[in-house]
């Protein structure tokens, strides 16, 4: 018998129940897990209902980020254009429990499918639809290929189409390339993924990186306390299970069954997921609908290097003309043919 999924969803209003435009909400995942969040609702019966999924790290409902609060400003837009709107803090962040650091995919994609029943109930009779975020972009094509899904539409920000080993070489050639003109570690990198890849266990795997890692330390300094304590904490980044399952996971296959419809996005100067991945959604999901945001980075601001460190530099925005191009995108679908 399919297992049934628990999902327990409380509802309370921020003001007066009658009058107010965002409500919390609790979310209650497969193991027991509950995720604390906001829903936000327009003035009139909503046309559709999204889920905002965040991108890696644990991030708060908003997905701030040096100041920056992507979510909060999707949620608003959305709902000001007579879409409901679920955002959800990360396990372990906010006022969600539970322990990101040992989640993996599995454990994010039962988040999502907890979500979206609670979404289904909260906004009942209404299509349902994902919107995500870098790694939450690639949550959301995952969620929508899956036989159970109850998406209708999803929109993807920055999702990555590549292997995971791939994406973080590009990432780190994007960032050495950018910061110094040149990439000198490449063959570093690329010994380092290859050995955190293997499907041994930490135990075995742990002395091979830290030998690895060591090996580009000057002799007479290996046995600095300061050395080896950095040397450890690399070799235990590579080797958290979120990472490990990310650098294996391939996503051509989830990307072809995609059915409903799709918009995809990346900025042109994002150097976190290159745009080229756009490309490569394209081709193996001809149906999606690619744009390329000129001008902008993987946070979808303005910028002028596209680089990590700018990131705190950068003026806030409100995300205005990235929310009208999905509702205008929204707008162009026929939502009424993609009902559950």
């Amino acid at each position: 018998m399919r297992h049934i999924l628990s999902v327990i969803v409380t509802i309370i209003a921020a003001a007066v129940a009658s009058q107010a435009a965002e409500r919390d909400i609790s979310v209650r995942s497969a193991d027991g897990t509950v995720l604390a969040g906001t829903l936000t609702l327009p003035d009139s019966a909503p046309r559709a209902a999204v889920l905002l999924v965040s991108g890696s790290g644990a991030q708060d409902r908003d997905e701030e980020i040096f100041g920056h609060r992507p979510f909060l400003h999707i949620a608003r837009h959305l709902s000001d254009a007579g879409y409901a709107v679920l955002r959800l803090d990360d396990r372990g962040a906010g006022q969600s429990t539970g322990d990101f650091s040992k989640a993996v995919d599995a454990d994010f994609l039962a988040d999502i499918e907890a979500a979206m029943c609670a979404l289904d109930s909260a906004c009942a009779g209404v299509p349902l639809g994902i919107i995500g975020h870098s790694s939450g972009g690639q949550l959301a094509v995952r969620a929508a290929a899956s036989p159970r899904s109850r998406a209708s539409f999803i929109v993807t920000l920055a999702a990555p189409a590549w292997r995971g080993d791939s994406l973080i070489m590009s990432q780190t050639r994007a960032l050495a390339v950018g910061l110094s003109g040149k990439w000198e570690a490449e063959g570093l990198q690329r010994r380092l993924l290859d050995i955190a890849m293997q499907p041994l266990p930490p135990l075995i795997v742990r002395p091979m990186l830290m030998t690895a890692l060591s090996e580009q330390v000057p002799e007479a300094m290996r046995s600095d306390p300061k050395i080896q304590a950095q040397i450890a904490a690399g070799a235990d980044a590579l080797l958290s299970p979120w990472y490990r399952d990310m650098l294996r996971y391939d996503p051509v296959a989830d990307i072809a069954a995609v059915t409903v419809p799709w918009l995809a996005m990346n900025g042109s100067r994002d150097t976190q997921v290159l745009p080229a991945n756009l490309e490569t959604i394209a081709q193996l999901n001809p149906q999606a609908r690619t744009v390329v945001n000129e001008g902008l980075n993987h946070l979808f601001l303005t910028c002028t290097t596209g680089l990590v460190n700018e990131y705190p530099t950068l003026p806030q925005s409100d995300y205005a003309d990235l929310c009208r191009i999905i509702t205008d995108w929204l707008g162009s679908i026929d939502l009424t043919t993609n009902k559950r």
